[in-house]
């Protein structure tokens, strides 16, 4: 004789239990953009975001704010909060690099298959600007990136989705001047008001390596 199956209600067999759905790997924070970058000094920021603002009637496209106007050091892109200790372990880190020096800006440029003008230098930059991008490169090595970090080309970028066949105007701007002294870590976060980017952290740079 079989045996008798346990009944539920009504007679029938009782369903099994439900299993729990999958946890969703979307349902966490949504990673943000990450970078180190020099901010240029208020006269220089203001005198950029002016020269920005002519250029929509040149080329199209939308100019930067003067609050977002900065010179990335190192583009880390996508990453969640936790690893922003580490970032900032590593802004510490790679002060001790280079003491102050000089930036300036002097021309426009437009990067191959870029929607954005940028304002850069025409000269290869003082060689403390590059020995910093190098050290935070080198202490942003553990931090797992979601694409290989791209070669350093210094630039402010001015303006997004130029049209697609403008050239960036090829006459001489400025030159803006300053000494950077001191470098910044900052998150790319939405706002009512487009982008903000919330700054995480600031070094100075060693005096005695001046």
């Amino acid at each position: 004789m079989s045996a008798r199956r346990p009944s539920g209600p009504a007679g029938r067999a009782p369903r099994p239990a439900a299993r729990a759905p999958a946890p969703d790997a979307s349902d966490g924070p949504r990673p943000r953009n990450h970078f180190f970058a020099l901010l240029p000094p208020a006269p220089v920021r203001d005198a950029l975001a002016a020269l920005a603002r002519t250029l929509p009637d040149v080329v199209g496209g939308r100019a930067e704010p003067a609050r977002r106007l900065h010179m990335t050091l190192l583009f880390l892109g996508p990453l969640q909060a936790g690893h922003e200790a580490a970032l900032r372990a590593a802004g510490e880190a790679a002060r001790a690099a280079t003491g102050p020096f000089a930036v300036e800006l002097d021309h426009l440029g437009r990067f191959a298959r870029s929607d954005v003008v940028w304002a850069g230098p025409s000269a290869p930059p003082e060689r403390g600007l590059g020995a910093l991008h190098a050290a935070l490169r080198r202490a942003c090595a553990g931090v797992p990136t979601a694409r290989p970090l791209g070669p350093f080309s210094p630039h402010v970028t001015l303006l997004r989705n130029a049209a697609r066949d403008a050239e960036a105007p090829a006459d001489p701007v400025g030159p803006w001047r300053w000494t950077a002294d001191r470098f910044v870590l900052m998150r790319t976060d939405p706002s009512d008001d487009g982008r903000v980017y919330t700054p995480l952290g600031e070094w100075r740079l060693r005096e005695d390596r001046a």
